[in-house]
Formats: structure tokens, C-alpha cells, sequence
């Protein structure tokens, strides 16, 4: 029974993501929802009080996942900063990939100025994921395996090219011609952004031993 319960739960998440990522907010009903899950609405509502409940947690159950697959990835000790931030990158690389309805929805509601909702769930569980990745930063700065960068300017930078161009933003696949490029050839390109922006050049690394 349990498992049923989840199962639909699940179900309407997954559909609801997929409507509210073609149509947005507003432009979705529970009703629409319900027919393309092949259900009714009372059972929408016996799993989420509303439709903006169900929408939150779309977003709460992402970042969830996204969070925990961070903090849990295995990364070896002896590993350098650079290696780990880019394990790093490849997750996120990765969730973006597989998650293309919820980057969408992201995306959109990145720029819809619903402060309320911004505040109350997008910017609590973003200032944790960029957490992970501050830290990594600053440890190769104390270790001197990084150049002395702006942290935030950098991660704001970074976080926007992976939204951009591995979320294939209709802009960014227009400008960079995306849709011509391999995925492994985009990621090879931001992997030696990064690298440009934080890596120390090899004389400076001989100059400091």
C-alpha cells in the first residue's frame, strides 16, 4: 500500500514537472496535470494541499537529491583541488543532463521575480550546493593550487554556464551554436574555463617552491 502511495506520488511529480516545464506556473492547472497522469484531481490533492505545494516540492525533492548526491560522492583523499572540484562539476554536469525539465523550471523561475519563492525555497537549498563548491575553492587557495580569485564572482560565472550552455538555453544554443557542438566537447570547453580562471600557470607554481 505504502509503495503504491509512493508510486503515484511520484508519478504526479514527474508529470506535473514535465507540464509545468513546457506551460510554466500559471499556465498549468491540477486539472491538466490529473489527465496527463491519467488520474483525478482529488488525488492530486490527497498528496499535495495545492497546486503551489506540489510545485515546491518539485524543487524541494531536486535540490534534496542534488545536495546528497554532492556530499555523499566519494572523492579520493589524496585528490588535488582542482580534481575534486571538477568530480564536482561532473555531478552537477550530469543533474542538469538528466534533469532537463527541472533546469527549465529553474531557469524560468530564476526570472520571474517571485521574491517570496525565491527566498523561501530557491535560495536556502542554492546557498548550500554552492557551499560544497566555495569549499573546494578555498582549500585550493589556502594550498596554493588556485590563484587568488574572486570566489563569488567566479562560482556566479560558473553556475551560469552550466545553466546556459549544458541546460541548452534557446540564447546560449543560438550564440554558440550547441546543437552542432558535442555535449563531451562543451564540457572539455568549460573544464578549461575553469582551469583558466583558477589555475595557477606552471612558472608561478616553481616560483612559489
Amino acid at each position: 500500500m505504502k509503495e503504491q502511495k509512493n508510486h503515484n506520488k511520484h508519478l504526479l511529480l514527474a508529470t506535473a514537472e514535465a507540464m509545468f516545464a513546457e506551460n510554466g506556473y500559471e499556465g498549468t492547472t491540477v486539472r491538466d496535470i490529473a489527465a496527463k497522469a491519467e488520474t483525478n484531481a482529488a488525488l492530486i490533492y490527497y498528496h499535495f494541499e495545492s497546486k503551489e505545494q506540489l510545485y515546491r516540492a518539485i524543487f524541494e525533492r531536486k535540490f534534496r537529491l542534488l545536495d546528497e548526491s554532492l556530499r555523499t560522492l566519494h572523492v579520493n583523499a589524496e585528490a588535488t583541488s582542482l580534481e575534486k572540484l571538477e568530480k564536482y562539476i561532473s555531478v552537477y554536469v550530469a543533474d542538469i543532463r538528466d534533469n532537463f525539465y527541472f533546469y527549465r523550471m529553474l531557469n524560468s523561475e530564476l526570472f520571474s521575480f517571485r521574491d517570496y519563492f525565491f527566498k523561501g525555497i530557491i535560495l536556502n537549498n542554492a546557498k548550500s550546493i554552492v557551499s560544497i563548491f566555495r569549499k573546494v575553492i578555498e582549500e585550493g587557495i589556502a594550498k596554493k593550487e588556485f590563484r587568488n580569485v574572486d570566489i563569488d564572482l567566479f562560482l556566479m560565472t560558473l553556475f551560469h554556464l552550466l545553466h546556459q550552455v549544458i541546460g541548452r538555453s534557446p540564447l546560449a544554443s543560438e550564440l554558440l551554436n550547441l546543437e552542432e557542438i558535442a555535449e563531451e566537447q562543451i564540457v572539455d570547453r568549460i573544464r578549461d574555463f575553469v582551469h583558466h580562471q583558477l589555475c595557477l600557470p606552471y612558472a608561478s607554481l616553481l616560483h612559489q617552491h
